[in-house]
């Protein structure tokens, strides 16, 4: 039995503020009981929880851009080519886990994924028990706490077994991950993969019932009508926020911002994830058509909530006036860092340009070999597919130009930088779009997986429409949309993993990944 020491910081009782939900000082520090005495001390947890995963070693770098990217050969690094100096990255490109350089980095990751796990349950011990009385708006606050604490453990897990152990299509029925559901648990039993996933789902399903009753009430739900309102707090005239709560004034800061929580869809969208992980191909689909379904009403009726893909704010031609890089109408989950620029260095992998003479350090789009906006029949998309277009920055030093993910990019306007860089994408319609295309085509249905990608493609400016004839033909047309989709946002290796699909490597090597890539060593360290 694999048995993993887990050391926990209790870092979510420094009390800090996140859109603003509390008014306190960063610095201060307040004892277990103090904290867990008030509302505001529940709020200030729970705030925590995804304060950490913004950092670095979780979705602000290395689940992100970082680590995980480069292991889905999504980058060119090696220092010869005079793109990076960051040995580590290079390092996780060949899969090298045992490497000095980046075996840090990963006992770093599972470490922080632990601290967050550890933190969601103590939170989850202390709210269980505490007295409705003590929240304003009762048991529906309470619920909601409670609702999002099992969804951020939920989460947490779910990465750390897409990491650390085989996807199913691969499963041994050997011992990986634990699933820790206590505080403290200073010794931790590692589980199967089967099981491993049914408590995933349960968390999940658990969170998204407590969640319900708020992010379902009319408030909750036009909370949710576009990007702008789940993330930035922007309502248009004729939406219920703006005519009868004076344009969310009248909302409490906690309650709003819900793109920046795991609220009800974020959970459902979720669970559609772990569901086709987990190869429940139906239950996953039913979720993924429950967000798609999603409507709510506006000034000029009912409207998708999700279903828009609103590309005019990185649709103008100056990149230091670009807006909404992440395209926020098309997120429905993402961490936030409001000092992502200096927190995550930010500057270190998209520099504008290097002539100092030093090696750069970008994580170049490995274009050529990828072939990334390229159809299969050998048409260059380029010029016309928005993510490449409006969304690849080209960074300058003394030899040429180097492509780069303009969803980081660094603008010097500050407002406008640290508006773009606050947003940490975690998962999206498209998502969504590719979990009911998927659906079809393993039943068979290539005629509706087919319009599911086209329609993607068509609004993201491609007009050449693809044809699926085959399941092979399907895995091929996904891969080749989601390698634009999610550059830089830490996907694309867990959909190789998924599918056991062909990955190019260059030199003519085109091949899945071996087990020795796909699974990443749980640290020999496990006094962690």
């Amino acid at each position: 039995m694999k048995i993993i020491n887990i050391i926990v910081v209790l870092s979510a009782l420094t009390l800090a503020s996140c859109e603003e939900w509390l008014d306190l000082k960063p610095d201060t520090q307040a004892t277990e009981e103090q904290v867990f005495s008030t509302s505001a001390g529940y709020h200030s947890v729970l705030n925590g929880l995804y304060k950490s995963m913004g950092s670095s070693n979780l979705y602000g770098v290395e689940l992100a851009f970082g680590m995980v990217d480069c292991m889905s050969q999504q980058y060119s690094l090696k220092i010869a080519n005079n793109v990076t100096s960051r040995q580590l990255y290079i390092d996780a490109g060949d899969f090298n886990y045992t490497s000095s350089y980046l075996t840090p980095t990963i006992e770093a990751v599972w470490l922080a994924a632990f601290n967050v796990i550890a933190n969601a349950n103590n939170l989850i011990q202390n709210v269980e028990n505490a007295s409705e009385d003590l929240f304003k708006e009762g048991k529906m606050e309470k619920d909601m706490i409670l609702g999002e604490a099992y969804a951020c453990r939920a989460l947490m897990h779910f990465d750390m077994l897409r990491l650390f152990a085989p996807a199913p299509v691969h499963d041994d029925n050997q011992i990986y991950v634990p699933y820790v559901d206590r505080y403290p648990n200073i010794q931790a039993s590692g589980i199967t993969v089967t099981p491993f996933l049914e408590k995933v789902i349960t968390d999940l399903e658990k969170g998204r019932d407590l969640v319900k009753e708020w992010d379902t009430s009319e408030i909750g739900v036009g909370l949710q009508i576009t990007g702008k309102a789940r993330f930035n707090n922007q309502f248009s005239f004729g939406t219920v926020i703006y005519d009868d709560y004076s344009n969310g004034s009248k909302i409490d800061a906690f309650f709003k911002g819900r793109g920046y929580r795991l609220n009800y869809y974020a959970i459902t969208a979720l669970l559609a994830r772990v569901y086709q992980y987990a190869g429940k191909h139906l239950e996953a689909f039913n979720c993924a058509k429950e967000i798609m379904d999603f409507q709510v009403k506006d000034y000029y009726g009912m409207q998708s909530a999700f279903g828009k893909d609103d590309y005019n704010g990185i649709r103008r031609g100056d990149w230091d006036s670009k807006t909404d890089l992440k395209v926020i109408s098309n997120l429905i989950f993402a961490v936030y860092n409001e000092k992502a620029y200096n927190d995550l260095g930010l500057e270190y992998f998209f520099k504008r340009e290097f002539y100092s003479g030093s090696y750069p350090t970008w994580l170049v789009i490995n274009q050529d070999v990828q072939k990334t906006f390229y159809t299969r029949g050998g048409v260059d998309e380029s010029k016309t597919d928005y993510r490449a277009l409006n969304m690849i920055f080209y960074a300058t030093n003394s030899k040429g130009q180097y492509p780069i993910s303009g969803k980081w990019f660094i603008s010097e306007n500050e407002e406008t930088r640290d508006e773009n860089l606050c947003v940490l994408p975690v998962i999206r319609a498209t998502e969504m779009r590719y979990i009911m295309a998927e659906y079809h085509a393993r039943n068979g249905n290539f005629g509706e997986a087919q319009n599911i990608l086209n329609d993607i493609r068509e609004k993201r400016g491609c007009t050449e429409k693809i044809t699926v004839g085959s399941w092979n033909d399907f895995v091929d047309e996904l891969i080749r949309d989601a390698r634009r989709e999610w550059i830089s946002e830490g996907q694309l290796f867990y959909l190789y993993k998924r599918l056991d699909a062909n990955i190019d490597f260059g030199k003519n090597v085109v091949r899945p990944m071996s087990r020795s890539e796909y699974l990443v060593p749980i640290p020999s360290n496990q006094s962690l």
